[in-house]
């Protein structure tokens, strides 16, 4: 850990200690009876699943990703040779229904824990069709191909953007939860999601943000003084997925993440363990952007689980405009879903 990471630590910025994340016994035995297909291994989520998995002795699992640097650095910290020949690391990107196909087909997955996303809200909402090829049909094609081999559980991650979306990124991911909640029933009771808010300093976070702006003593932009944001630690959404593979208790998963954090408190602790200061320019709210993000829609009933850390919802996936989409989304309707999409951004998409 360098010296830098070891003074931006969670409790030092966020203000509290990432909660324990200790699995039972039985938990861990169960986890091990799995066949885990990750998508999205590279990034801060998947990589984390993935080292907590692979510590477990015995446990089959498979770690893909379409960045092959990205995959290339895990594979360094599961095996320092980095080479792409172990059986556990392999390319796929989910738009590639074909390629899910033969990964899925060969390696036969029982659980699948989906992390792969297009996830900066300014970058989607100028190119919603990003949004609706990647993180709508890209989770549409691991679902339909799930259904098709019979893989009993499939976790989606989601955000907190999702919960009365008022982004094209949080929008997409609604529509990944619904097509994901669809399908669930009883031989399909396992397909779920969760709902995360900032996963801290996270590649392309706005922590990293804020750090290279004070490093290279350039203002700090920051959209509103009293805009504020949910955070939780690596290991904490990484419990969250497997948790939520295992008690399975609903349409969509939300990890108690404690109270918002101002993003200006968040400045000022950077500032104040990198022992430098530099000026703030507020540049206000980006499109799409909310003053606070929520964690459940208007509509939706917060449930209590057997784990007192995560809440439960179950979403209207027969709401009639709901059922309009899984048509679009189903038959891969690119205009379709991408103009609904694009109704969530005042920019002109493309």
């Amino acid at each position: 850990m360098s010296d830098l990471e070891k003074k931006i630590n969670f409790q030092s910025i966020i203000g509290r200690e990432p909660r324990s994340v200790i699995f039972d016994s039985s938990e861990i035995e169960s986890l091990r009876s799995e066949r885990v297909l990750i998508t999205g291994a590279g990034g801060s989520i998947g990589s984390e699943i993935v080292k907590f998995i692979s510590s477990l002795d015995g446990i089959t699992f498979l770690a893909t990703d379409r960045d092959e640097g990205a995959l290339h650095s895990l594979s360094l910290d599961l095996d320092a040779r980095a080479l792409f020949d172990v059986p556990y690391i392999s390319l796929l990107d989910i738009r590639d229904q074909e390629g899910i196909k033969r990964t899925l087909g060969k390696f036969a997955p029982t659980l699948v824990i989906h992390a792969a996303a297009l996830k900066h809200l300014n970058a989607l909402q100028k190119q919603p069709r990003e949004a609706t090829l990647t993180n709508v049909f890209g989770t549409a094609n691991l679902v339909d191909e799930c259904m098709r081999i019979g893989t009993k559980k499939f976790v989606n991650i989601s955000t907190d953007k999702a919960a009365n979306p008022k982004s094209v990124l949080g929008y997409s991911k609604k529509l990944a939860e619904i097509y994901v909640a669809n399908f669930r029933g009883p031989n399909f009771s396992g397909f779920t999601s969760c709902r995360f808010g900032n996963v801290f300093n996270s590649r392309g976070s706005v922590i990293e943000t804020f750090v290279h702006q004070i490093l290279a003593s350039k203002p700090i932009t920051l959209n509103h003084p009293k805009i504020e944001r949910y955070f939780m630690a690596t290991e904490e959404a990484a419990f969250l997925t497997l948790k939520s593979s295992l008690i399975n208790a609903g349409n969509v998963h939300v990890f108690d993440m404690g109270e918002p954090i101002p993003l200006s408190e968040i400045i000022e602790n950077l500032q104040r363990v990198l022992e430098k200061r530099t000026s703030i320019t507020i540049t206000g709210l980006r499109d799409g952007e909310k003053m606070t993000e929520e964690l459940f829609d208007k509509i939706e009933h917060s449930l209590n689980t057997i784990e007192p850390r995560i809440k439960s919802a179950n979403l209207e996936v027969e709401a009639v405009e709901n059922l309009d989409l899984l048509n679009f989304i189903a038959s891969r309707d690119e205009e379709g879903v991408t103009k609904k999409l694009s109704k969530m951004s005042t920019l002109v998409g493309y």
